[in-house]
């Protein structure tokens, strides 16, 4: 799910890391999680991972879909959209399906795109193979 600014504030997240929570180590989540505090380890998410723009991540993110609003140092996996807000900054290496950096964001570090998903392979008569 793409993220604008307006649409990261208006989104129901599973989990909520709030301002004043800071945290040592792996946060696991399965759902969406938005971080407005500090992590220093790894972010590991099954859905979308929202950075507020309060936030101080030192951690590997790996996630579906993932808006930097705030400061991220470490590198970021995204099988969807990855998006560097115009108050973000990320200082590390991507691999993302797609990348957006919006006018004012900061970007120090390499991009990769990543591979798509595998399509079933279809049969000459329009059905998949087996």
């Amino acid at each position: 799910m793409f993220m604008s600014r307006d649409t990261a504030q208006k989104t129901t997240f599973e989990s909520v890391l709030g301002k004043g929570i800071e945290i040592e180590g792996t946060v696991h989540s399965k759902g969406s999680i938005r971080v407005d505090g500090r992590i220093k380890g790894k972010v590991q998410c099954d859905a979308d991972v929202m950075i507020g723009q309060s936030s101080v991540v030192n951690a590997d993110i790996d996630g579906t879909n993932v808006t930097i609003a705030g400061s991220v140092t470490g590198n970021v996996k995204s099988t969807g959209r990855l998006e560097i807000l115009s108050s973000g900054t990320l200082k590390g290496d991507v691999c993302s399906g797609s990348l957006v950096i919006s006018e004012g964001a900061r970007f120090f570090g390499s991009s990769q795109m990543a591979d798509p998903p595998e399509q079933p392979r279809k049969a000459p008569s329009g059905r998949p193979k087996e």
